[in-house]
């Protein structure tokens, strides 16, 4: 198409001129007749030339000269008028081309110097959608609500979940020890759009938050995209194709490995999905009961036995209490000493901040006044988005959080005064680790029947552990509550233009938002480095990084793009900024935390409080990605002329707004008894 520039000529005569390959176009627009093209400057640009019409002049030193032939034209004659020309006749409408001379040509201008690729109009009508494919690792939360959300707001996206256990849950399945909890209250652990109404308690154990899981699959139809015993074992981004290509192990066995090709691939595994055993020599040599909290075996038994329980971090927190009552004696070992707080949004919990049982009348009240349920959970939620500030150094909540669990701490380990300086952290601030609510843990640990290790394990023995003043204990039970390996690190070799990110991620993790890798194309993760874990339930985040996905993908599928990709620009200058903040919070204390990752050590968590996050993650910012198209022009999904509202059944005039609400096209409308106006 070429360029319309608006000018003025003569008396009363509007034109535009269009300037083509070595033409200059004028089209009358308004008014007729002018006397005089004398001073008429021109400019040039390039388009693809059209056939001549008009009456023809040369132009020279920006101004146009008659010719020394005159040419008809609609009945009207071309006049030779030495500096000008005129015209007797009504123009309007014509199209008035003139060959140019004496100005520089498109091929001489280095905009148009470069050669040019054929262009074929697209047939299909704009907001077309090509078809793409989406493998997605993970049935726990993320994967159960990436289902849902595809499910509901996409169409032509086909969704192929591999999940490498036998059933969905992510940690609640894996994650079955002992008084396993959320310590988030169980109204703000669940989607927003499938609210259940009849949580047993304030705060949910695993196999409710398990049950309820399975029950949003099932009532929601998602079952259907997983493949369960589907270990991803492997992706490659293939350049030329613009797929990955996804290696998947069957059922654990090595020699049954497959390939599949899809254009998005999303890791949502999860951070707490590789447990580990902890490196204490003689592990293997123990004769007795060996457990792990991530890998629990329900049928051990441990009544009246001895058990050491090794780690006070999150599951040890909650297993010490939860058996201490069955054991005959418990041995504690703890690494680093911890903040235990009441439970989190404690001030709807119970009058003394534990755990209660939500009475039959108010679930009931929660069921049949929907806005009352909202109203309460807005109001916990709103008690935890009030929490972030304890996490920045010197600030009042800090200072106040942090007395407060000191406190709270040192009058529950009153009766053994020994347990005060080693349990509470004496070289870090409330919120370097994250603030454990230890309903029982400390009440737990002054029994007579616990002992607080006051010295490191040295070795596992046969029949118990060393400690490192050559000590034995004799133990028949050993619980290993030492957690996962929460790096950023790939549990799978993932390649990308010939880099493999966890070559990249083993060191320092760099990610765009915590949801992308620089340069990696079509890629994305679920809570990444950097990402919003500090604060409140995971699940609200989950919705928000599902719905940015979708964006992206629903970009691709409707405007020809091959591939997007975050720059490395962009990714770090956020690391950058986010670094920066985490200067001023308690993060960068001397603690062992799961907040910092890598062989840096250092505290990668989002840089700013849970609103801040999840505003940020709202809506995506397409100016910081690398784009490619499939063609070699961006603006071919403009289509046709014409839009799929034209013809899909859809309102065309939307814009208006939608009559009962439905984006339907309305019917023909009917006057009623003002008809008799229309006909007259």
């Amino acid at each position: 198409m070429a360029d319309m520039i608006a000018v003025s000529v003569g008396v009363g005569c509007e034109m535009s001129l269009r300037v083509e390959s070595k033409r200059v176009t004028w089209r009358i627009l308004t008014g007729h007749g002018f006397e005089s093209l004398k001073n008429l400057s021109c400019r040039t640009c390039y388009c693809n030339p059209s056939g001549l019409t008009g009456i023809m002049a040369v132009v020279r030193s920006n101004s146009i000269d008659a010719n020394s032939e005159g040419h008809t034209m609609g009945g009207g004659a071309y006049v030779d008028g030495g500096n000008g020309c005129g015209y007797d006749m009504d123009l309007t409408g014509f199209n008035i081309d003139f060959p140019i001379a004496g100005v520089s040509t498109p091929e001489s201008l280095p905009l148009y110097s470069k050669p040019r690729p054929t262009y074929t109009l697209p047939e299909h009508p704009m907001g077309s959608k090509r078809e793409l494919k989406v493998i997605f690792v993970g049935m726990g939360a993320s994967g159960i609500n990436f289902a849902y959300q595809l499910q509901q707001q996409t169409e032509l996206v086909e969704l192929q979940i591999y999940e490498k256990n036998d059933q969905l849950g992510g940690t609640w399945y894996e994650n079955r020890y002992p008084g396993c909890a959320c310590d988030i209250p169980s109204v703000g652990y669940q989607f927003s759009w499938a609210t259940q109404s009849t949580w047993s308690h304030y705060y949910a154990g695993a196999k409710e938050i398990l049950a309820y899981f399975r029950k949003v699959a099932n009532e929601h139809k998602l079952l259907k995209y997983a493949k369960f015993n589907h270990e991803v074992v492997g992706a490659e981004w293939e350049e030329t194709e613009g797929l990955w290509k996804v290696s998947i192990r069957r059922h654990g066995n090595p020699a049954d490995v497959f390939v599949d090709y899809a254009h998005f691939f999303i890791h949502g595994g999860g951070l707490l999905n590789d447990w580990k055993w902890p490196s204490i020599p003689g592990l293997t040599s123990f004769k007795g009961t060996l457990l792990h909290s991530a890998d629990w075996n329900e049928a051990a038994d441990l009544q009246r036995k001895r058990v050491c329980v090794i780690g006070t971090g999150s599951s040890g927190v909650q297993i010490i209490p939860s058996i201490v009552d069955d054991v005959d004696h418990l041995y504690v070992a703890s690494r680093s000493p911890l903040w235990i707080t009441s439970g989190f949004a404690s001030r709807f919990a119970s009058s003394d901040g534990t755990n209660f049982a939500y009475p039959p009348e108010m679930q009931k009240q929660f069921e049949q006044d929907p806005d009352y349920y909202l109203h309460y959970r807005k109001a916990i939620e709103i008690e935890l988005n009030k929490g972030f500030k304890s996490n920045l150094t010197g600030t009042p909540e800090a200072l106040k959080a942090k007395e407060f669990s000191k406190t709270h701490m040192a009058k529950a380990l009153a009766k053994k005064p020994e347990l005060i300086e080693k349990m509470i952290p004496q070289t870090f601030d409330f919120g370097c680790r994250r603030p454990t609510p230890g309903n029982g843990f400390l009440e737990a640990l002054v029994m007579d029947k616990t002992t607080v290790l006051s010295e490191q394990i040295a070795a596992i023995v046969p029949n118990g552990i060393r400690l490192q003043s050559g000590e034995t204990i004799e133990v028949g039970v050993i619980v290993c509550a030492t957690g996962f390996d929460t790096s950023y690190r790939p549990r799978y070799p993932i390649y990308a233009r010939g880099r493999n990110l966890q070559n990249e991620f083993e060191l320092e993790p760099s990610t765009y938002l915590s949801l992308a890798a620089p340069e990696v194309p079509n890629y994305f993760i679920v809570q990444g480095a950097y990402s919003p874990i500090t604060q409140g339930s995971v699940l609200p985040a989950i919705e928000v990084y599902t719905n940015y996905f979708l964006q992206v993908i629903k970009k691709v599928q409707a405007e020809n793009i091959k591939s997007m990709q975050p720059s490395r620009r962009a990714c770090e200058e956020f690391i950058a900024h986010a670094d920066e903040f985490i200067k001023h919070t308690a993060w960068v204390g001397k603690c062992a935390s799961w907040f910092k990752a890598g062989q840096s050590n250092k505290p990668m968590v989002w840089p700013g409080s849970r609103v801040h996050s999840l505003s940020t993650l709202e809506r995506p910012r397409f100016e910081d990605y690398e784009i490619e198209y499939l063609g070699p022009n961006r603006f071919s999904y403009l289509g046709n002329g014409f839009h799929v509202r034209e013809y899909d059944g859809r309102d065309t005039t939307w814009y208006y707004g939608l009559l009962g609400g439905k984006d339907i096209q309305p019917e023909d409308f009917d006057l009623g008894p003002f008809d008799r106006l229309h006909r007259s």
